[in-house]
């Protein structure tokens, strides 16, 4: 008996000796079911596979067979080759990223790309503030570039300096896709988003400005933060939208890949002249460094009346910066024979000249 029948011998008695139930088979006489047919060709095609094996391996296959064997094993090696790419194709497009399906090396909004070209602004103004105030809230809380430049303020409120410092850090380009992303489910890059209009009089406004895909995004949400009950779910779900994309801007270790902070050094400063100080500031004047500061800008009418401007940049930007050393911006300042309001701000890589900061 050849090997391969051997084999057949063995595989059918551990099968069973008849494997055809019926009245004719003393080991299975009861009638053919449904069950017993299903059973019966799942051991049929058990025995042909095996039977095919040890044929094969026997060598008893003529060579017509063993090509068609052989191309059959080529065709499930191919075939599983194929599920391998699609599986690998799939799995590499859902790890292009998260937070709106960015990827750290992929691009997915367009943005200006230079040092001094803004690609995220926030800020935040108005109410009732004093003039001082106000040229203060023109310096943004947050502005990236579109190289990945990260300035934020440092210090607000009683003891703010005459000029405002800020930090700068790095973030890499990844991270600004992801922030636009962000930017983008916040609603921001929409054509009219509508974040409601609460009946609050003197609450402070935040502005987002967003610049990607060819357009600048200049957004107003008035009165976010404070609590409002004349506005529908849907307003205020997008609202604490925005409140969360800020959020995370506003505190860079959320930042993937943001570097360590160092001061912003602007290379200009706008300064605004105001108006004579109040003669009940008994305050100790700071003195001026420039010259006459009544006969110095160009008016403005912002954010007083009777304001004026002017940019000092080179030594006149140090010897400012010197003056203003441990001084707070509601200090008045001396200059000749009177005492003057004065407010000042840095300027912005994308800022050089007072109408910038006015609007």
């Amino acid at each position: 008996m050849t090997p391969w029948r051997i084999l057949l011998v063995t595989q059918r008695r551990r099968l069973g000796n008849y494997d055809v139930p019926g009245p004719g088979n003393p080991y299975m006489p009861h009638m053919l079911t449904r069950e017993d047919l299903i059973r019966t060709r799942a051991l049929r095609s058990r025995i042909r596979t095996l039977s095919t094996r040890a044929r094969s391996r026997a060598g008893c296959l003529n060579p017509e067979q063993q090509l068609m064997d052989a191309t059959s094993k080529r065709r499930r090696r191919v075939a599983l080759g194929a599920i391998f790419v699609v599986f690998a194709v799939v799995i590499a497009g859902c790890t292009t990223g998260n937070n709106g399906g960015k990827e750290a090396t992929s691009e997915r909004f367009t943005h200006p790309r230079a040092s001094d070209e803004v690609v995220i602004e926030v800020s935040s103004g108005g109410g009732l503030a004093p003039a001082a105030v106000r040229v203060s809230d023109t310096v943004p809380r947050i502005w990236i570039s579109g190289d990945g430049r990260y300035l934020q303020q440092v210090a607000k409120g009683a003891d703010t300096p005459a000029l405002l410092t800020l930090e700068e850090r790095r973030i890499p380009e990844a991270a600004v896709q992801r922030l636009l992303g962000d930017a983008s489910d916040a609603g921001l890059l929409a054509d009219s988003p509508d974040y409601g209009t609460p009946k609050i009089f003197d609450a402070v406004n935040t502005r987002v400005l967003v610049v990607a895909e060819g357009r600048r995004h200049d957004v107003l949400v008035r009165a976010l933060g404070y609590p409002v009950a004349d506005l529908d779910a849907a307003t205020v779900a997008a609202r604490r939208r925005v409140s969360r994309f800020i959020d995370v801007l506003e505190h860079p270790e959320r930042i993937t890949g943001i570097d360590s902070p160092h001061p912003y050094t602007p290379t200009e400063v706008a300064v605004f002249v105001l108006g004579p100080a109040a003669a009940s500031d008994t305050t100790a004047p700071a003195t001026w460094p420039l010259g006459d500061l009544a006969m110095v800008g160009s008016p403005a009418a912002w954010p007083a009346p009777s304001a004026r401007c002017l940019v000092v940049a080179g030594a006149d930007l140090q010897a400012v910066d010197a003056a203003a050393a441990g001084i707070t911006r509601f200090a008045p300042w001396g200059s000749g024979d009177t005492v003057w309001d004065v407010a000042m701000r840095p300027l912005l890589p994308d800022e050089h000249t007072c109408a910038d900061v006015i609007g």
